[in-house]
C-alpha cells in the first residue's frame, strides 16, 4: 500500500509539472497579436476541473480500503488499548488470524502514536492515542504471527522504549 501511495505522488508530481512547463511556455507566447486569451482561460478552467476531479477521485481510490471504518462487524473482538508514559497497556496479547478486531485506543497522559508492524516492518495501520479520547481502528490479521506495536509519536525520554508485542494465532 505505501509503495503504491508513493508511485501515485510521483505520478501527480510529474503530470503537474508537465501541465506547468506547457503553461511557462504557452505564456511565452502571450504577447502575439493572434493568441486568443479567452480560448487559454477556457483551456485552463477545464484543465483546472480535470484535476480537481482526477484528485478527488484518486484520494477516493487509495483512502477505501484503508481499516479506519469501523462499522460493526459479527464476531469482532474488542481490543482495550491505553498509552502511558512509557508502555502499553492491552487487554488481550493474543488474536486469532481471520476475525476482524477492533482495536479501542486511548492514553492517560499525554498523546501517543499506535501503529502496528508486521514482522517486515511495514507499517499495517495506526492511529492516535490521545487523553480522554478513545478512537477505534478495526483490523483483520490475515496470517498468525508476532506484530510489534510501537509509539509513532515522541513521547518524552523513553519514547523508544515504548513497545508491545501482540501474538495473532491461527483459528
Amino acid at each position: 500500500m505505501q509503495f503504491n501511495v508513493l508511485i501515485i505522488a510521483f505520478l501527480l508530481i510529474g503530470v503537474v509539472a508537465l501541465i506547468f512547463t506547457q503553461i511557462v511556455m504557452q505564456s511565452s507566447t502571450m504577447e502575439r497579436a493572434d493568441a486568443d486569451p479567452a480560448g487559454l482561460e477556457a483551456m485552463r478552467t477545464r484543465l483546472l476541473w480535470a484535476l480537481a476531479i482526477f484528485g478527488v477521485l484518486a484520494t477516493y481510490a487509495s483512502l477505501r480500503p484503508w481499516p479506519h471504518d469501523v462499522l460493526a462487524s459479527e464476531g469482532a473482538i474488542t481490543v482495550a488499548v491505553t498509552g502511558s508514559q512509557w508502555n502499553w497497556d492491552i487487554s488481550k496479547k493474543e488474536v486469532p488470524a481471520g476475525i476482524p478486531i477492533i482495536f479501542n485506543v486511548a492514553s492517560s497522559d499525554i498523546n501517543h502514536g499506535f501503529g502496528v508492524y508486521d514482522a517486515g516492518g511495514t507499517l499495517l495501520f495506526q492511529t492516535q492515542a490521545m487523553p480522554g479520547v478513545i478512537n477505534q481502528v478495526r483490523y483483520t490479521f490475515a496470517h498468525a504471527g508476532a506484530y510489534k506495536i510501537l509509539c509513532m509519536e515522541y513521547c518524552g525520554l523513553a519514547h523508544h522504549e515504548m513497545k508491545l508485542e501482540i501474538k495473532v494465532v491461527s483459528k
